[in-house]
């Protein structure tokens, strides 16, 4: 069974369309969740018209079923409804991007 450390690794390699960032850094990640043989993952897109929000589910699910077990079956979604805020990147990323909060 993974655990959740190791899915958030395998999220960590998965980059933001867009900036080209690990999503874990930008703070996308919102919940990993592990149950019976299935893993859920909800997203928070940094803006409501989010364009690639597709693909980053795309390949959000690509890297976590890597990281199951076969026959495991993985949902990721969006929240839309949490809105995406600077101060969820990580410390490094926002320091990167002059937004020391």
């Amino acid at each position: 069974m993974p655990d959740v450390d190791t899915l958030r690794a395998a999220l960590h390699t998965v980059p933001d369309p867009e900036l080209a960032e690990s999503i874990v850094d930008l703070g996308l990640v919102k919940h990993i969740g592990v149950g019976d043989r299935r893993v859920d993952v909800v997203l928070i897109p940094t803006s409501a018209t989010c364009p690639m929000g597709d693909l980053l589910i795309e390949d959000a699910t690509a890297a976590l079923r890597v990281a199951c077990p076969p026959g495991w079956a993985v949902e990721v979604t969006f929240d839309w409804d949490t809105p995406w805020h600077p101060g969820r990147m990580s410390p490094a990323l926002q320091l990167r991007f002059g937004w020391n909060i």
